[in-house]
């Protein structure tokens, strides 16, 4: 009974965060809110990055030793990227449908599966990463490496998708806080890092110790895994209906070309007409102060000069080396400065930002950083007038 329920740290807090993971995937198929496509894809994601825990837990912990056989030892590696990569792809485009071509991502799953399924497969414990002793060892080897691969691959596609989407609305909006995804980037991030050291440590333990290690020296990266899936899943549940505004990258890219032929119809774009559009742009925003709205965007400055926005973006990044964003934001600084030294002690900080445009303080304080080299209350302290005492 002793060695029955004899559970460490590290596999309490696994079957925790597998729990936790489970319940979650559970959570969003049932959610009635809006992307339930997005929904789905994250489950999958929870389950598949579940089920590699799960077999650790079945192998270790007492009372589920009698279960460590099919399903629990499966490892659906062929499942991890597709569910990440497609659940980025639904979440930067809030209008986009899974298409039947999507379903090959999952193709390598289906094999791997069937895999499982045949005598081809024997317990995984009796197989390491070394030179194959068997045919049957060597297709394990090539699955595996196969699963390393895939992992790696849509890692890559994914972090570059995000910050593809990342620049793409920096490009086109003036406040980039609520649509920036830094939430979903992070742990992506992390995911990233953590494949990193866990395939350090899986060649040390194949080239030093023949692949031997006991579980114990995997346990932190197990948490670290945890940690960064389970983060993904309680986020993306909660930021289930987050803003975002369509973007796609196949699209973008063929709308950005066919603004470039419009705006070549519409104005030449050598430096001779460059440079009135943006003496134009520059009065039209210090007479009519467009910064100061919130939600200004690419298109509805372009609206107030009756130009492509395709055109107004290389103007800004022409004349301007900038992006949007950056141009729009150094108004904003520049109106802040000016109202913290010349207005009533009694504002805030915040309320002199939403006054100059800011829609929010994360926003606000890294434009005001990143363009100052100082937090807006240091500013405040060396050049402004000091708050009313409460």
């Amino acid at each position: 009974m002793e060695h029955l329920f004899s559970v460490n740290a590290y596999s309490l807090a696994l079957a925790v965060g597998a729990a936790h993971g489970l319940l979650l995937s559970v959570m969003l198929l049932v959610s009635t809110r809006n992307r339930r496509t997005s929904n789905v894809l994250l489950a999958m994601l929870l389950l598949f990055y579940t089920m590699p825990v799960l077999k650790v837990l079945s192998l270790e912990l007492g009372p589920f030793r009698s279960f460590a056989s099919w399903p629990w030892t499966v490892e659906l590696l062929y499942g991890l990227g597709p569910s990440l990569y497609l659940y980025a792809k639904t979440i930067t485009d809030h209008s986009y449908r899974l298409r039947k071509q999507d379903l090959l991502h999952y193709l390598p799953v289906l094999l791997e599966l069937a895999y499982y399924l045949t005598p081809l497969y024997q317990d995984p414990t009796a197989y390491a990463l070394t030179a194959p002793r068997s045919w049957r060892h060597l297709v394990w080897i090539v699955e595996q490496a196969g699963g390393i691969v895939s992992v790696v691959a849509y890692l890559v596609a994914t972090n570059v998708l995000l910050w593809r989407y990342a620049k793409w609305v920096r490009d086109h909006y003036s406040d980039s806080h609520q649509r920036a995804l830094r939430w979903l980037r992070r742990p992506v991030m992390l995911y990233t890092v953590f494949f990193v050291l866990w395939f350090s440590q899986r060649a040390v333990d194949v080239w030093w110790f023949d692949d031997r290690l006991a579980t114990g020296p995997y346990y932190p990266l197990l948490l670290f895994l945890s940690a960064s899936t389970y983060w993904i899943g309680t986020r993306g549940y909660l930021e289930a209906q987050a803003t975002t505004i369509g973007f796609d990258a196949a699209r973008s890219e063929t709308a950005a070309r066919n603004e470039t032929r419009e705006s070549s119809i519409e104005t030449p774009d050598d430096d001779a007409s460059i440079e009135p559009l943006f003496q134009a742009l520059t009065a039209l925003m210090a007479e009519q102060r467009l910064y100061r709205e919130t939600d200004l965007s690419l298109t509805d400055l372009a609206g107030h000069l009756k130009i492509n926005p395709r055109l107004l973006s290389k103007v800004i990044n022409t004349r301007a080396k900038m992006n949007f964003y950056d141009f729009v934001n150094q108004y904003r600084v520049a109106a802040f400065k000016a109202r913290v030294g010349g207005l009533a002690k009694h504002r805030t900080l915040l309320d002199l930002a939403h006054d100059c445009g800011f829609g929010s303080k994360a926003t606000f304080n890294a434009v005001f950083k990143k363009q100052t080299g100082m937090t807006p209350s240091q500013y405040r302290k060396q050049h402004g007038t000091p708050p009313d005492e409460a």
